[in-house]
């Protein structure tokens, strides 16, 4: 069990995390910085002051940064200073400026949480490409969700593309030529923004295609078509994080180095600059 929790962040995926951690008992204390503002969660509501909060953080070993990205090279910096085990969404930080002000400590372990690379399905997956080795893959890896409507164009994607970039980097361990196959970005009369966009890469036989749109009903999924096989693996499958490979992470947060998904930082810098490659296309 976690001692003290740090929480960064208050919005929609904060507020899931928290209700996961009070439902299992995962931590003791929850703390929680909100801009300005800092509380403590559970187990009962309390305004902190900075002077109480710098006490609490004392007693703190780990800490979950859920903020918006702006923040991110801020509190990667703070609590590598405070020499805490952490875990902070994707991405990392934003541009390749941010990510040199980056400032690992050694006795800090961080973890960069591509959620679906913690999916049991991709045990799965994996499996079926093992077995395909040498022979023509077709993997299809869809995101799409209607719901989600942007007024900047770009932001879906950019929210997005971390997605499966990482699966594509974890399956490869390398980023291939990609190309663009289908790019739309559409303004409609209430300035928000409809986009699609297909990308492929090519391994030899072996053949990647992705998809991130907000025009189709929500869907996150893989499609693989191999030696006249098809296979269709839903990583939306998993309802419950008890259920997960991110559940037992957390319950073992304290020993995150020991992670098989503690990426090292050339995982992230990859990462970074094939999206910086992709949006130079894409907004010529």
């Amino acid at each position: 069990m976690l001692i003290n929790h740090i929480i960064v962040g208050y919005g929609k995926w904060a507020k899931k995390i928290l209700s996961f951690l009070v439902k299992y008992k995962i931590a003791q204390k929850l703390v929680v910085i909100r801009r300005k503002k800092k509380f403590i969660y559970y187990p009962k509501y309390k305004r902190l002051k900075e002077s109480e909060f710098k006490s609490i953080l004392k007693q703190c070993k780990s800490a979950h940064i859920c903020s918006s990205d702006s923040t991110h090279l801020k509190y990667f910096n703070f609590f590598s200073k405070n020499k805490l085990q952490f875990i902070i969404e994707k991405p990392l930080v934003n541009n390749k400026k941010e990510f040199s002000k980056l400032l690992p400590n050694k006795k800090s372990k961080y973890l960069v949480n591509y959620i679906d690379l913690y999916n049991n399905e991709l045990t799965k997956i994996i499996k079926i490409l093992n077995k395909n080795k040498n022979k023509n893959i077709n993997l299809n890896i869809i995101y799409s969700d209607n719901s989600h409507q942007f007024k900047k164009r770009n932001l879906l994607i950019h929210s997005w593309l971390d997605h499966p970039l990482a699966l594509i980097l974890f399956f490869k361990k390398k980023f291939s030529n990609f190309k663009i196959k289908k790019y739309r970005s559409i303004r409609n009369k209430k300035a928000k923004y409809t986009e699609n966009i297909m990308i492929n890469y090519n391994y030899g036989k072996t053949n990647i295609n992705f998809v991130i749109t907000n025009v189709l009903k929500k869907k996150r999924l893989i499609e693989i078509g191999a030696n006249k096989k098809k296979y269709l693996i839903n990583l939306n499958k998993n309802k419950s994080f008890k259920e997960t490979n991110f559940y037992r992470l957390y319950k073992n947060l304290n020993h995150i180095e020991k992670s098989d998904f503690r990426f090292n930082l050339l995982f992230h810098k990859k990462i970074l600059l094939e999206k910086e490659k992709i949006f130079n296309v894409i907004n010529k």
